[in-house]
């Protein structure tokens, strides 16, 4: 069976429509005899917080800073668990993947994280829609290309996740920490990551 993991619905459903055939709706994906088409709404993982990496991070001190937190560990985000897994259940069923991401950094990152989630080790194939007309649809799932080529994309993205959470909670705690020694009561945010 060949597994198509878009990033939302609308997507799904435009590469279900170009692939032909009769798709019976499911719980959270499409299906035909050969194909099955599923989504991700955003993100369905997120990482872990800091006190799972580490116990002593539960309390907040500045000889703890920098957090160490990679590499990053992840768990379904609150609300999403049973979407996640399902989509993980189609990813161990499949036979090949055909990775439907948005054609960008993020679009990338969120079905890669999901394919090392699950240890994945089937083929992955990337198919690359800039374009959600049916024609253009049906070229890219022509030109599929092999998600190989797309490791550098995945890493720069996984990089700059993995730099905002740590740089975002470590400085988060260390201007906190130094608020509350001035009697301030609040969490001071720092970082792209709130």
């Amino acid at each position: 069976m060949n597994l198509y993991i878009a990033e939302k619905p609308s997507v799904a459903k435009d590469i279900a429509k170009a692939l032909g055939g009769n798709f019976q709706k499911k719980d959270g994906y499409l299906e035909s005899a050969d194909n099955v088409v599923t989504w991700c709404y955003g993100h369905l993982l997120k990482s872990i917080e800091p006190e799972a990496y580490n116990p002593a991070y539960a309390q907040w001190k500045a000889e703890d800073l920098p957090l160490q937190l990679y590499p990053l560990r992840y768990e379904p985000i609150a609300g999403k668990e049973a979407h996640t897994q399902t989509v993980i259940d189609l990813i161990n069923r499949a036979d090949v993947i055909i990775h439907a991401g948005d054609p960008d950094d993020e679009g990338q990152l969120l079905v890669e994280e999901l394919l090392e989630y699950t240890d994945n080790s089937k083929p992955v194939k990337r198919l690359l829609i800039n374009d959600n007309t049916d024609a253009a649809v049906k070229k890219a799932l022509s030109q599929l290309k092999d998600n190989h080529q797309f490791k550098g994309i995945y890493r720069k993205a996984l990089a700059r996740a993995a730099g905002d959470l740590i740089y975002g909670m470590s400085m988060t705690r260390a201007y906190t920490i130094e608020g509350r020694k001035n009697g301030y009561r609040g969490v001071l945010s720092v970082g792209r990551v709130q």
